[in-house]
C-alpha cells in the first residue's frame, strides 16, 4: 500500500514563501500556499486541484503569470515537475531546524498559553541574565487566548519557536470549535514552524521538541532524525517518569544524535542525566509559583540546568 508524500517547495517571484502539497498514487492529494498574497484565492486554487490525477493538473497550471514572469499556479506546477524527476525530495514528517551556532547560555521557555505579556516579562529576565539564544518550547497558543500579539514578537524578535500539539492543530486547521478564533496569517506562522529543532550549547549536542504528538503525524519513520530520542523520552520512559526502564534507556544512548534531550509536554520542570546524557523537562511558563523559564550553560564541562522564578503569576 503506497503512502502519502509530503512535499515542502521553496517559491521564487511570487508573495508565498513555501507550497505545501501532498501526492499518493500521483494524485494530488492536498495543496497550501503558505505565507502571503491572497489567501481566497490560494485556497480555491487548492480546492478545485485536490484529489486530481498529476497528469489532468499539469497542463491546468502552465502558462499562467502573475507578475515577475510567473504565478502561484505556474510555482506549484515546477514544484510538481520537480517531485517527478527527482530534484525535490519528500519531506520528513515532521520539520527539524538546525541552530548551527554555538551559544554559552541558552533560554528555555514553556507553554506560553497565548499571553505576549508573559514572553515580554521573560525575554526581559534572560537579557538580564546574559541569555545569548531564546528557544520557546512549543503550545504557543492556548485554549482561552491565541494571542496574535505573542506569534508578532515571536517572530519580530527572531525567537526561536517550536509548534505544540495545539499549536500544530491551528496550523492543520483542526482546532476544537471551543478554541479561539486565529487569523491566516498566524496560521501561516504557525505552519512553518519547526517541530524540532537541534542546537548546540559548548561543544555539546541538543534537540528540542515538545512530545509525542509527533508520532502520530503522518508518515511518522523511527529512522527520522531525533526519531529515536522523541521514542526514548515519549514512549520508554513516559517522559521519564517510569524510572525502572532507565536501564533500557541508558542501553540505547550510545544511538542517540543529541546529547542534551529537552521536552515540554508535561508541564514538569526536571533535570535527569542518564548514561552520559542530559534530559530536561519544562513547565508552564506560568505557574503556581509565579513565571518561570529555564537556563543552559556548561561550567566546568559539566551541563548546569536552572529554573528562574521571574515574579508571582498574578503581577501579569
Amino acid at each position: 500500500m503506497s503512502k502519502i508524500r509530503r512535499y515542502i517547495y521553496q517559491t521564487q517571484g511570487v508573495c508565498p514563501p513555501e507550497i505545501h502539497f501532498q501526492v499518493k498514487d500521483a494524485i494530488l492529494e492536498s495543496v497550501r500556499f503558505v505565507g502571503g498574497g491572497c489567501p481566497g484565492n490560494a485556497q480555491l486554487v487548492a480546492r478545485l486541484l485536490e484529489r486530481r490525477p498529476i497528469a489532468e493538473v499539469l497542463p491546468i497550471l502552465n502558462g499562467i503569470e502573475c507578475s515577475k514572469g510567473t504565478s502561484c499556479p505556474e510555482q506549484l506546477s515546477e514544484a510538481i515537475r520537480r517531485m517527478q524527476r527527482g530534484d525535490l525530495r519528500p519531506t520528513s514528517s515532521f520539520r527539524v531546524e538546525q541552530d548551527l551556532s554555538s551559544e554559552k547560555m541558552i533560554g528555555l521557555i514553556g507553554d506560553l498559553n497565548g499571553d505576549h505579556r508573559v514572553l515580554q516579562q521573560l525575554t526581559g529576565s534572560m537579557a538580564a541574565c546574559g541569555v545569548e539564544a531564546i528557544f520557546c518550547a512549543g503550545n504557543l497558543t492556548g485554549p482561552e487566548k491565541a494571542d496574535r500579539k505573542l506569534i508578532k514578537e515571536i517572530d519580530e524578535k527572531g525567537l526561536r519557536a517550536i509548534t505544540g500539539d495545539r499549536d500544530w492543530t491551528y496550523a492543520c486547521e483542526m482546532e476544537a470549535a471551543k478554541f479561539p478564533f486565529i487569523d491566516n496569517k498566524t496560521r501561516d506562522f504557525l505552519v512553518r514552524l519547526p517541530q524540532v529543532i537541534s542546537f548546540r550549547i559548548g561543544d555539546r549536542n541538543g534537540v528540542l521538541f515538545f512530545g509525542d504528538y509527533l508520532q502520530s503525524m503522518s508518515g511518522y519513520s523511527d529512522f527520522e532524525p531525533y526519531a529515536l530520542e522523541i521514542n526514548m523520552v515519549c514512549g520508554l520512559t513516559d517522559f521519564m517518569r517510569d524510572e525502572s526502564v532507565f536501564p533500557a534507556l541508558e542501553a540505547m544512548t550510545p544511538q542517540f544524535r543529541a546529547d542534551i534531550i529537552v521536552f515540554s509536554q508535561t508541564g514538569r520542570w526536571g533535570h535527569w542525566h542518564v548514561a552520559g546524557k542530559d534530559f530536561i523537562g519544562l513547565g508552564p511558563a506560568v505557574g503556581m509559583d509565579g513565571m518561570a523559564w529555564a537556563s543552559l550553560e556548561i561550567k566546568s564541562g559539566e551541563l548546569k540546568f536552572s529554573k528562574i522564578v521571574t515574579s508571582n503569576a498574578g503581577g501579569v
